[in-house]
């Protein structure tokens, strides 16, 4: 077997902990007077679950499919869909039933909401970027990547160094688009949302993925899962004293932040589950994490919307409630909708044809 195609446990019990992360973030349950302001300001950085699925992302996109030279494109891009297109496809459908629905109205500003959504483009337009299902901007974000993956494997081929010119270039050619379509009406918010500062957290994914696949690094020691562990937790608790003296609103700010979370947190957390075996590593390899973890994606995108409003409104108030609704959801449309579609669509069209 090849070693791309190696399957690791804890990184998908991984992604479950990332999109808790998310819901904490979302629902806040700290708003109350009776916890104290520090509480609140942790967990309003808990939006780094969607930093740790990009450099998640980078890495698994890599690991599977660097060596395979050349590419097939067609099967890569099946499965890139298989993966994401269906469930989400159909819950934007029944986010904007459900509008129609409480609303009985339709316009063409809801049409162009519409568009944008299903063709995963809104992420393009600040103005339109929580149409929809309001957490699916990251898709965006992932489907660029995954188009333009499989070129930045051809570039870094031909030389290591490109692991960080590539991030680089694509950043400042990022923002000199932004800024030349700031004149003269920035429609919509074209090209504002800044997402191009995200290619460093996939890099961050790329270059360990390369490492191990060149076996530059290896560990038998837990220093990789301390030391992710120790500075997310420093970023958690540190950042709001940092943002006293680094504006990471800007792009650079941002950039710097993206760059030290994911290379010097994220990334050696992942590298710790693939190759430490801690008390961490086993907990997220339990068949338990794992099937959590496959039915993260539908959890991310029900998370937030005409779900946990309608749980929220005909079962329970209470936000562990709603958590507990949510993840058995989840888990009910990952066995019965997106693996039968996923494995569907990847079977049906993933084949090449025989002439």
């Amino acid at each position: 077997m090849s070693t791309n195609k190696q399957f690791f446990p804890a990184l998908t019990g991984y992604r479950a902990i990332a999109a808790w992360l998310i819901f904490v973030y979302h629902f806040m349950p700290f708003n109350s007077d009776k916890y104290p302001k520090f509480a609140k300001e942790i967990v309003s950085h808990f939006h780094i679950g969607v930093d740790m699925f990009f450099v998640l992302s980078g890495f698994l996109i890599t690991y599977r499919y660097f060596n395979d030279y050349p590419i097939h494109f067609r099967k890569y891009m099946v499965n890139r869909i298989a993966r994401i297109y269906p469930m989400y496809f159909l819950i934007t459908a029944a986010v904007f039933a459900v509008w129609l629905f409480q609303n009985d109205d339709w316009s063409g500003e809801k049409t162009v909401e519409a568009i944008l959504s299903f063709t995963m483009l809104k992420a393009f337009f600040t103005k339109y970027n929580l149409a929809g299902i309001p957490q699916g901007w990251t898709l965006t974000v992932e489907e660029l990547f995954y188009l333009s993956a499989p070129i930045y494997f051809i570039i870094i081929r031909k030389s290591k160094w490109w692991l960080v010119g590539l991030p680089i270039s694509v950043f400042i050619i990022g923002v000199l688009l932004s800024r030349i379509t700031e004149f003269p009406q920035n429609t919509s918010g074209f090209l504002q949302n800044n997402i191009y500062v995200y290619i460093f957290e996939f890099f961050a994914g790329i270059a360990l993925a390369w490492l191990i696949l060149k076996n530059h690094i290896t560990s038998q020691r837990k220093w990789a899962t301390l030391m992710g562990i120790f500075v997310i937790i420093l970023y958690l608790f540190g950042k709001q004293y940092i943002a006293a003296y680094i504006d990471f609103t800007s792009d650079i700010g941002r950039a710097g932040e993206l760059i030290f979370l994911s290379l010097f947190g994220i990334a050696p957390l992942l590298f710790g589950l693939i190759q430490e075996k801690t008390i961490i590593q086993k907990l997220l390899s339990s068949s338990t994490f794992v099937l959590l973890g496959k039915s993260s994606y539908i959890f991310y995108l029900i998370h937030k919307g005409f779900v946990p409003v309608f749980i929220n409104d005909y079962i329970s108030d209470n936000k562990l409630i709603i958590f507990i609704l949510l993840n058995l959801i989840s888990i009910i449309l990952f066995l019965f909708v997106e693996e039968p579609l996923n494995h569907f669509i990847r079977k049906k069209f993933g084949k090449s044809q025989v002439q």
